[in-house]
C-alpha cells in the first residue's frame, strides 16, 4: 500500500520513514537546508578556530556535524566524528577523550595514504619514524568488513603529474594487507606503508626512554605516551603537521551525540561532568590548524558556564524559526517527489498544515516524525493525492501521544520519569491555564501540595508562570509544549504508552 501511495503522492518512495542524519547519509547533501551560520561556522573550522555547537534535540545537530563533515573533507581538512564514547570514563577523562582523538585521526589518515601512497614521498625519515609509533599506538585493529567500509570512503587524490600517476591502481587494498589476517592491525599498515623500517632505537627520542628491542606492537615504554596529557597534545600536533606535508591543510574533531550516551543517562549534571575536563583545557582548543567542534545539548551550558569559557570561543546556537519549517521540509519533499511536490500542496487545507508546523515546536526531526505518522494514517486511502484531513488528525495525536518525552526533558535529579506523571497531571486538568485551584480541585488535594507540583513543572519546562495574574489575582501558569497543549484540546487525559 506505501507504494501505490508513493505514486499517488508522486514519491520515489516514503520522505518521512527516517529521522536522523545517520540514516540520510545517502542523500543528506541533497536534502540539508543551510543554517545561515553555517558557512561562517565553516570558515572558523577551516581556519582552526574551535567553536560550540548548542541546540535542543532534534534541532539538527547531528546532520550539521555531517554536513561540516563532508564539507571539510573536500576543502582537504583531515576530519573526524567522535560520536561512541563506550570505554570512556564518566569523569577525569580528558586522557581518554584525546587518546580517542588520536585513534580516530591516526587510523582514517594512515587509511588515506594506503590508498594514496604516493603521498608518502613528502615524508622525511623523521616524520615516518614518528608515523610508525603513531600507528603503533592508535591505530585501530579492523575487521575485513570495517576496513573496507572505512577504505571505501576516503578519497583517492588523482594527481596531475602522469609521471606518478601510477599509483592510481591501487582501487583496493593489496592482497597481502586483507589475505594475511581477520584482522587489520597495525603491523599489517606499517608493513603494507613499508614504515617498518624506521622503527628504530632513535624514533621519537624526546618522548621514550631507552628501549632495547623495538617491537612491532608498542612497548611499554611508548604506551607511557598514552597516559601523559602533554605528550598526547604534542603527538595530536605531529600528527597534524604531519598531514599538512602530504595532503591536508589542517585537522578537525567534531564531537556529537555526546548527551545521547547512555551510561549518562539523560542527566544533564552527568553530561556536564563527563565533558567538562575537555572542554576546560584551552590549550587544546586553542591549538593551531586543529578546530573541535563540540556539539552539545543547550540544556547543558547553564551549567558548563561555570567553568568552559564560551565568552573566549564563540558559540554557534542551533534554534529555528517558525518561518523555516516549511522551506526546510520543502528540500526533502522536492528530493523525493523530483522537484514535483510541495509542502503545501499535501495538504487539503492551510489548516491542517499549520497545525503540523505548530506541533512540531520549530524542531526539524518533530516534523518529519509528525509527517511519518500522518503518512501512516494515509495509506488507509492510497489513492489519494493529498494528506486528507481526518490522516492528519489521527497522525496529530498519535504523534503527541507517543512521543518520547523522557529524551527532551533534561534529567535534574536522575528519575526524569516523573516527566510523565508531570504531564498526566497537567492533561487531567485539561487546561492550557493552569493554577494552584485548578490542581487543588481536580486532584482534591492543599495548596501546597499544588504549589510543589507547579514549581516542580517550571523547573523542567513544561509550564512557566504568566506575568499577567489571575482574574482574581492568582499566578497562572502557561503550558510550553504544543503537543501538550494539542492533546488537551483534544481531550486526551493520558499519556498511557509513555
Amino acid at each position: 500500500m506505501t507504494n501505490k501511495l508513493n505514486f499517488s503522492l508522486g514519491f520515489s518512495k516514503n520522505p518521512f520513514s527516517k529521522f536522523s542524519a545517520e540514516e540520510e547519509r545517502e542523500f543528506h547533501n541533497e536534502i540539508f537546508y543551510e543554517p545561515t551560520f553555517y558557512e561562517t561556522l565553516l570558515d572558523d573550522l577551516k581556519s582552526g578556530t574551535s567553536r560550540f555547537i548548542l541546540g535542543q534535540r532534534g534541532h539538527g545537530k547531528s546532520s550539521i556535524i555531517h554536513k561540516l563533515k563532508s564539507d571539510l573533507g573536500k576543502a582537504q581538512v583531515l576530519t573526524v566524528i567522535i560520536d561512541r564514547f563506550d570505554d570512556v570514563s564518566l569523569t577525569d577523562n580528558k586522557i581518554e577523550l584525546l587518546n580517542l582523538i588520536l585513534q580516530e585521526f591516526v587510523t582514517k589518515y594512515v587509511l588515506f595514504l594506503e590508498k594514496n601512497k604516493i603521498y608518502l614521498k613528502k615524508l622525511n625519515k623523521e616524520d615516518k619514524e614518528a608515523l610508525c609509533l603513531l600507528i603503533k599506538l592508535f591505530f585501530q585493529p579492523l575487521t575485513k568488513t570495517e576496513y573496507y567500509s572505512r577504505y571505501d570512503n576516503i578519497k583517492k587524490v588523482k594527481t596531475r603529474n602522469l609521471l606518478i600517476d601510477i599509483y592510481n591502481y591501487m582501487v583496493r587494498p593489496s592482497n597481502s594487507l586483507i589475505g594475511t589476517s581477520i584482522l587489520i592491525t597495525s603491523k599489517l599498515i606499517s608493513d603494507s606503508l613499508n614504515l617498518t623500517s624506521f622503527e628504530n632505537k632513535s624514533s621519537y627520542t624526546e618522548f621514550l626512554s631507552e628501549i632495547d628491542n623495538v617491537q612491532t606492537s608498542a612497548t611499554k615504554d611508548e604506551q607511557k605516551l598514552k597516559k601523559n596529557k602533554r605528550h598526547l597534545k604534542e603527538l595530536l600536533n605531529r600528527l597534524n603537521t604531519i598531514s599538512k606535508k602530504t595532503y591536508y591543510k589542517s585537522s578537525v574533531v567534531l564531537f556529537d551525540k555526546v548527551d545521547e550516551f547512555q551510561e549518562l543517562n539523560q542527566n544533564i549534571q552527568k553530561i556536564a561532568d563527563f565533558t567538562e575536563d575537555i572542554l576546560t583545557d584551552t590549550e587544546l582548543l586553542l591549538q593551531n590548524d586543529i578546530a573541535i567542534a563540540f556539539s552539545l545539548w543547550s540544556e547543558v551550558k547553564p551549567i558548563l558556564s561555570k567553568t568552559v569559557r564560551f565568552d573566549k570561543f564563540k558559540e554557534i546556537d542551533i534554534s529555528w524559526k517558525k518561518t523555516n519549517m516549511e522551506p526546510l521540509i520543502n528540500k526533502r519533499i522536492l528530493y523525493f517527489s523530483g522537484n514535483t511536490r510541495s509542502f503545501s500542496s499535501l495538504f487539503e487545507n492551510s489548516t491542517d498544515l499549520n497545525v503540523v508546523i505548530e506541533i512540531s515546536n520549530k524542531s526539524p526531526r518533530d516534523l518529519i516524525s509528525c509527517l511519518s505518522d500522518i503518512y501512516d494514517f494515509q495509506t488507509s486511502n492510497p489513492n489519494s493525492t493529498v494528506f486528507e484531513s481526518s490522516s492528519v488528525s489521527k497522525g496529530l495525536i498519535k504523534f503527541a501521544e507517543r512521543y518520547d518525552y523522557l529524551s527532551m526533558y533534561p534529567s535534574r535529579t536522575g528519575k526524569n520519569k516523573d516527566v510523565i506523571s508531570m504531564i498526566n497531571l497537567i492533561l487531567k486538568t485539561r487546561k492550557i491555564d493552569i493554577t494552584i485551584l485548578d490542581l487543588n480541585s481536580t486532584f482534591k488535594q492543599k495548596t501546597r501540595w499544588s504549589q510543589a507540583r507547579l514549581e516542580d513543572m517550571v523547573k523542567y519546562k513544561l509550564l512557566r508562570e504568566d506575568s499577567i495574574l489571575g482574574a482574581n489575582g492568582e499566578k497562572v501558569y502557561n503550558v510550553l509544549d504544543p503537543k501538550i497543549m494539542h492533546l488537551i484540546k483534544r481531550g486526551v487525559t493520558n499519556l498511557e504508552n509513555n
